[in-house]
């Protein structure tokens, strides 16, 4: 199974238009100082294993997964598991930095 990797400037197309689930997979310290609206965190070392559990915790069976990490390595290696796994996964090129920069922020 493969996963689409996405421009920060297409993120909201796909919130907009589809069920998503948006996961930050930074370090937790850094999510709560700061993240994309909307997102949640997870540890990305667990994410495989707890994945059903946490989708069954926001009650949702996204058309999407939309992954982040600071700089888009994490989220890369993350999504090829999932996306092994059966599911349907994008990664944000280039991560929370890229999305700040496209963002202006």
């Amino acid at each position: 199974m493969t996963f689409k990797i996405i421009s920060p400037g297409d993120l909201e197309y796909y919130l907009d238009r589809y069920n998503t689930i948006l996961i930050d997979l930074r370090e937790k310290e850094d999510f709560q100082k700061e993240h994309i609206p909307g997102a949640v965190w997870a540890d990305w070392e667990k994410l495989e294993k707890n994945i059903g559990s946490m989708l069954m915790a926001y009650n949702t069976n996204p058309a999407w997964i939309i992954l982040y990490c600071a700089r888009g390595n994490i989220s890369l290696l993350t999504a090829r598991d999932l996306a092994r796994m059966g599911y349907p996964i994008i990664s944000i090129n280039g991560g929370y930095e890229r999305w700040k920069a496209h963002n202006n922020l």
